[in-house]
């Protein structure tokens, strides 16, 4: 079997405690022939001498030293040199199994696929034990996009963990200056392929650190990327999806309504309109509306034992 050039990218910003551990996992693969992109976004801690350090040991690792620009300005530098047929993404404080590649490389051969997920896991220092078994699911681009969208799939949604083929990015970068960046991007590369394959196999170790931009820090950037998918819903005539994604959508300002000052209050309302008559059932999501922007901390209770949970 031909093996032809894979690159990671890697963009980086203070994980010095983390990184060594990403890039031995990385280093270590048994699919062999890789191109390894260390971005330094301008990381103010040892991260730019461990990178230094470890292109000099292996002549697979190209280091890219630059201004901190975010994590999308990362990686697109490392989309604008990487010379692989195929992409992957790895965080820097997360890390990887060995067969990583190889096992998502083998997926996209056997099942002609343009996109490989791999299952991951949230995890400490520890790499946890795995059945055996695992299982391998191949879906049309609309599929993946209904999977998406409507399941929550944290696989499905992030941008690592994935194998692409390169051409995916040919005339798609990631937004510059926004959070939740992988919301606003995984969609449509899923809509440029023709086929994507899952594997439940858990090959990628989401390492999750109390400091890290997560959860429902930047909500507006998660609404304007939940707002971009309603509309891409819309245009291609996705009728089963409109009242999931517009509930998402009401939710994610109902959150916002819950940190915020009232003086936004009519910016919401807007929203609710917009969005409100999408709903199955538009009168329920009226009432909780009223109330909630009364009360927003029982929306900050209910959103604990609420199914329709903000997304990372």
């Amino acid at each position: 079997m031909i093996h032809p050039l894979v690159s990671i990218i890697v963009p980086i910003y203070k994980v010095e405690p983390y990184l060594r551990r990403c890039l031995d996992s990385i280093v270590n693969q048994t699919y062999a022939n890789l191109e390894i992109i260390l971005v330094d976004d301008g990381s103010p801690d040892g991260c730019p001498q461990i990178c230094d350090e470890y292109a000099a040991k292996d002549k697979r690792i190209v280091v890219i030293h630059k201004q901190n620009g975010g994590l999308s300005d990362a990686r697109n530098v490392g989309l604008d040199i990487c010379k692989g047929e195929f992409i992957s993404f790895v965080d820097s404080d997360d890390w990887v199994d060995e067969k990583y590649i190889e096992e998502l490389f083998k997926i996209t051969i056997k099942e002609n696929t343009d996109i490989a997920i791999a299952e991951n896991i949230r995890t400490t220092q520890n790499t946890p034990k795995q059945d055996s078994k695992s299982v391998i699911k191949t879906y049309s681009n609309k599929e993946a996009i209904f999977h998406l969208f409507s399941q929550n799939h944290l696989a499905f949604i992030v941008s690592w963990g994935k194998i692409y083929k390169q051409n995916l990015f040919s005339t798609l970068r990631f937004p510059i200056g926004k959070f939740h960046e992988d919301e606003f991007t995984t969609y449509l590369l899923f809509n440029k392929s023709k086929k994507i394959s899952y594997t439940s196999k858990i090959l990628y170790f989401y390492f999750q650190r109390t400091d890290s931009i997560m959860g429902n820090q930047h909500p507006h950037d998660l609404l304007e990327a939940e707002e971009k998918q309603f509309d891409f819903i819309l245009k291609n005539n996705m009728i089963d999806l409109l009242s999931t994604q517009a509930k998402l959508i009401c939710w994610q300002i109902l959150y916002i309504n819950s940190i915020s000052s009232n003086e936004n209050l009519k910016i919401k309302l807007y929203y609710y309109e917009k969005y409100l008559k999408k709903q199955s059932n538009p009168f329920i999501h009226y009432f909780l509306l009223k109330i909630f922007c009364k009360h927003p901390y029982l929306y900050t209770i209910l959103r604990k034992i609420s199914p329709f949970h903000i997304r990372k």
